[in-house]
């Protein structure tokens, strides 16, 4: 049985659950802690799923699929802390830690990274050996030179709240009006007509474009959420397949999301997202994407089902 690691208001796990026999996955949302009851212990574990009267145990798993497993509703932390952010923190702890025990025995499914988490900062690095790169800095403090110069946006490292449960979108800047005791990321503007997605999926690739002249400012999540249907199929050519696949090889990753700028004909980097949404391309699987995201996952639990696992948590060493 796969488990699957997500939460209770991720659109791609709804829309990527429909390819499976129910029978052959178990949801656990990471943000409904009230509707299930688990038991890790020295033998084995359970998770029971209290609303679906169905469970998954050491016997039965055979997967670990990551997908989502975030608190939408935030903790407006008070200063010496809460109940909740510690019952929060010490779920959150437990199912990471199954997770990189099941990483450590080679069952997880798709999203896996032997080499670890690759940050924007690895990212951009390995980038430049394989695509167009626009100058970047991160900074604090002083203004570097390079930055009273041209036209630059704003970018962030995390996806965390500024207030009021806003987030940082990217954004043009003028460097010298920004205040340096914040941290910031910027990176030169690039005025492309047209920005690209690419899913790759353990060696194959799914592109889709849209005119950066539909989007509203230059950050696309916004116009993402309000019309998703603006994202066609596009082709890549041998070149840019080439180059993904030499990027996902030296970074380990075997899924991930690309974000590119198309500028002059070539491929200007942005970011790779290993685990990002990625069903809003092809919500009705109209052409294929949902079913190419679940074969894989299928065929790699197929391989971990045909050996070993967690019967019994055996000491790892025990493990092939």
């Amino acid at each position: 049985m796969i488990f699957i690691f997500t939460c209770s208001q991720c659109e791609t796990t709804d829309i990527v659950m429909r390819e499976f026999d129910a029978n052959d996955v178990f949801r656990f949302n990471i943000d409904k802690p009230e509707n299930f009851a688990w038991d890790f212990h020295h033998n084995g574990f359970c998770i029971v799923d209290k609303t679906a009267g169905r469970k998954i145990t050491d016997k039965t798993f055979s997967s670990f699929y990551l997908r989502k497993p975030v608190y939408f509703e935030r903790v407006d932390i008070p200063k010496y802390g809460c109940i909740e952010n510690w019952c929060r923190e010490e779920t959150t702890e437990l199912f990471s830690d199954f997770y990189r025990e099941c990483q450590n025995r080679g069952l997880v499914a798709l999203v896996d990274c032997p080499n670890r988490k690759c940050g924007k900062l690895r990212q951009l690095l390995v980038a430049q050996k394989y695509f167009r790169v626009a100058p970047w800095h991160f900074f604090h403090g002083e203004l570097p030179d390079e930055l009273k110069r041209g036209r630059w946006v704003a970018k962030t490292m995390t996806q965390t709240p500024i207030g009021k449960n806003k987030i940082f979108l990217v954004k043009e800047v003028n460097p010298c009006a920004l205040d340096l005791s914040y941290p910031w990321f910027v990176q030169e503007r690039i005025d492309g007509k047209e920005e690209v997605t690419v899913v790759y999926i353990d060696g194959k690739t799914y592109a889709a474009s849209a005119p950066r002249a539909s989007f509203d400012g230059d950050d696309s999540r916004k116009s993402i959420i309000e019309n998703p249907a603006v994202w066609p199929r596009c082709s890549l050519s041998p070149d840019e397949e080439n180059a993904i696949k030499g990027f996902m090889h030296e970074t380990g990753y075997r899924f991930g999301r690309f974000d590119f700028i198309r500028k002059n004909g070539e491929l200007w980097f942005l970011e790779l997202n290993p685990n990002g949404q990625w069903a809003w391309l092809d919500e009705k699987n109209e052409h294929g994407l949902v079913t190419l995201v679940a074969d894989a996952i299928k065929a790699e639990d197929q391989a971990h089902r045909a050996r070993p696992s967690l019967h019994g948590l055996p000491p790892a060493s025990h493990a092939t």
